[in-house]
This record gives structure tokens, sequence and C-alpha cells, in this order.
């Protein structure tokens, strides 16, 4: 008496009898080569991490690491600018977040994306500092801070966009005396 069991009850997701690969995996036919014309050309390699577009991404920079380093990631507040069902003058803008978090450190970044947020500070100390408002409530807002994984790409705060864009040009003209040519004054 065989005993008759249905495609996936107590086989895992197997098959009885199997339908697994063959041991030498999947290929063509020995012997069979692709016609003509249909070979990679010279010096051509696949991308790293293979064609699925999830591969590994480019080594971080020092500066990435740095900034990294110096920014968190924020979620748990409701009301953040471009949510569904927030109206216009009664979201959570990049600058709210900047004086709310300014307590913390020099605010020199802020991005928000959906529900969450990055904030990226001058210096470590204001992110660990921020870090320790993990947990607290704000505001009727139930803050969930963690440290980002990334530094952030784009600004949406015009203030740190300033600050940066000024430290920046501070650290290319060092050598220089006085400002750097064509600097705008006032703000």
């Amino acid at each position: 008496n065989a005993q008759r069991t249905m495609y996936g009850q107590g086989q895992g997701y197997a098959a009885p009898g199997g339908y697994a690969a063959p041991a030498g995996g999947y290929a063509a036919p020995g012997g069979y080569a692709a016609p003509g014309g249909y070979a990679a050309p010279a010096g051509y390699a696949p991308p790293q991490g293979g064609y699925g577009g999830g591969g590994s991404r480019a080594t971080p920079s020092a500066d990435d690491l740095e900034r990294t380093m110096r920014t968190v990631h924020v979620a748990g507040i409701r009301g953040l600018r471009g949510s569904p069902g927030i109206n216009p003058g009664e979201e959570i803008t990049e600058d709210d977040l900047a004086a709310f978090f300014s307590n913390d450190g020099e605010v020199v970044g802020v991005r928000i994306n959906g529900s969450n947020c990055w904030i990226e500070f001058a210096d470590p100390a204001g992110a660990n500092a921020a870090l320790m408002k993990d947990g607290t409530e704000s505001g009727g807002h139930n803050l969930r801070v963690s440290a980002s994984k990334t530094p952030i790409r784009s600004n949406g705060y015009a203030a740190g966009r300033a600050k940066q864009a000024a430290a920046a040009a501070a650290g290319a003209a060092a050598p220089m005396a006085g400002p750097p040519l064509g600097a705008a004054g006032g703000g």
C-alpha cells in the first residue's frame, strides 16, 4: 500500500518524488556552443553583484561615513510635510524639525521622506544627544530615533544647505586670507 500524499503536505515545499534540479545543475547539453555573434564583447564583465539592480553599491567615502555618524533617523512623527490628510500650514516641515532638534546641536541637514525623516548635525555629539530622545513623547508624537545607516543625499533644509555651502567654501579657502571671492553677505 503506497501512502498517498498531497503536494506540500508534510513535505515542506518539495513535491513527493522530488522536482529538484539535476545533480549537475541546469545547463546546456554537453558540447553545445552558442551560435556566433552571441558572445559578450571583449573586456565585458557582468555588473558586480549581478543583474538584479540590488547588488552591492559603491564603497562609501570617508566623508559619507563621517556624515552618517552625524545623522539620525526619526520615525513616529505624524503630520510630516507631504503626508496624506494633512492640510497645508498644519504640516511639520524641515524648519520645524531643525528647530526642535537644535536643542541637541547645530542642525545642518533635514530630509523628509514619507513618514520618516533624517536629521544631520554639525558634529557627532548632536546626533548622540538626539539619540537620547528615542522612546520619548513630544507634542503627542512617540519619537523613535535611531542611528542612520546613510547620510542625507538631498537636504530639504534651506538654512542647512547654506551652512553646508559656507563650510565647504571655508574649507576650500582656508589658506586664503579674507572671505572667498564671490561670497554673498547677509542672509
